[in-house]
Formats: structure tokens, sequence, C-alpha cells
């Protein structure tokens, strides 16, 4: 069976990452905490790509209220493959950043983009991605 899951150390023995699928919402739910390397986020980056082949899904929920590594813009998915998530079948992010954190504005979706949107409260993004789903 397919572990619905995939969680990421660092060289300290803490969890920096998990990526949880959940299927009910056909959904990626990527949780960040503490502190990664570049090498580490981009790890993580082949980690949910290597997810989105394994698992159907609409839409990615990056929570980014955690991790101290840099600003949020640090992960915008704009620096990861777009097409990659396009191909799989995500039509939308959510993020949910710190609530220090300057809120960037939405980024509309095309056949080439996920519709990206910022939150500061998870069950705002979730209930955003869960209409988005509807359609």
């Amino acid at each position: 069976m397919k572990r619905p899951y995939k969680h990421y150390w660092n060289s300290l023995g803490q969890r920096y990452c998990t990526i949880r699928y959940l299927e009910d919402r056909k959904m990626l739910n990527v949780i960040w905490k503490g502190t990664a390397t570049d090498e580490s986020i981009h790890d993580v980056k082949e980690g949910l790509q290597k997810m989105l082949q394994k698992f159907p899904s609409r839409s990615i929920l990056n929570d980014v209220q955690d991790f101290h590594q840099a600003p949020a813009d640090y992960l915008r998915w704009s620096d990861w493959d777009m097409e990659t998530f396009v191909a799989a079948g995500i039509s939308c992010i959510a993020y949910v950043l710190p609530p220090d954190a300057p809120m960037p504005e939405i980024v509309e979706g095309s056949s080439a983009t996920p519709e990206v949107k910022f939150f500061r409260h998870s069950m705002d993004a979730v209930e955003w991605l869960n209409r988005q789903n509807l359609h």
C-alpha cells in the first residue's frame, strides 16, 4: 500500500516538512516547520512531484506559518515547476502565512498555472480550496 505521507528530517533529527495526501479532498497538504537548507527544500520539491504521481490531486495547501528559514516568498511555487503541477491536475494552491508576513496578491490561474491565494488561517485556506475543487 502506498503511504499517503512523507516526512523530511534535517541533520539534527528535527522534522522540517511533512507532505500528506488528504484522499477525501484530493489535496496535498505541505507543512513546513523550523528551518531547512536549499538542498532540503529541493528534496521536498522532488518528493511533492512523486506524491503527485502516486495520488490524484486537485489542490495543494502549503502551510509555511511555522517555517523560519526565510520569508514566505522563498517558497513561492513560481520558482518550482508549475507545468508539472498543472499536468498532475493541480488547479489551485493555498498558502498559510505567518501572522506578521506581508500578504501577497492573488495569482490568477491559467491553463499553464494554478490559481494561488494567501491566507492567515488554515481553515480559511481549506474552505477556499474546497470551494475551488467543486468547480
